[in-house]
């Protein structure tokens, strides 16, 4: 954590997403994880307004779906 490999595996993710024709890419974040939230935010991801409710392991946990839209991820 902290020397910059996520990040640079996701950035990598996103430009071979965008090379094969997608303009969104979505992914849901437990509520609950402040951690992966601003990891996600600072590598262009933003929050939809858009929630799910889920159960994982028996406990109902609440989901955040960010969205990445190309173009909008200025480093």
């Amino acid at each position: 954590m902290g020397k910059g490999y996520g990040s640079q595996l996701l950035n990598q993710c996103v430009e071979e997403l965008k090379l094969l024709g997608f303009c969104n890419i979505l992914l849901r974040v437990l509520e609950d994880n402040l951690k992966a939230r601003n990891f996600y935010e600072k590598n262009g991801f933003a929050f939809s307004g858009e929630y799910f409710q889920d159960n994982i392991g028996g406990k109902e946990l609440r989901e955040m779906l960010y969205i990445y839209q190309k173009g909008e991820h200025h480093r």
